[in-house]
């Protein structure tokens, strides 16, 4: 029986304000937009919040946010 060595980790997670920006610019501002745009396409609440989470997600892996945001 191999005995259990003790493994103490320390980790510091650094954040950044660009990534509190990102965050904020793609999933609020963003997420918003596209929730209210599904809204009115669907007109209703649990097709607009899957068109939400879908749009940004979707713009957020085509990268057209990153390329507009960091010109």
């Amino acid at each position: 029986m191999k005995p259990m060595l003790n493994n103490y980790e320390f980790k510091i997670y650094v954040i950044t304000f660009s990534d509190i920006k990102r965050f904020f610019i793609m999933e609020i501002i963003i997420g918003a937009m596209t929730y209210s745009i599904a809204m009115k396409l669907f007109h209703n609440v649990v097709l607009a919040s899957a068109g939400g989470w879908v749009g940004t997600e979707g713009l957020k892996r085509l990268g057209i946010v990153k390329k507009v945001m960091w010109k």
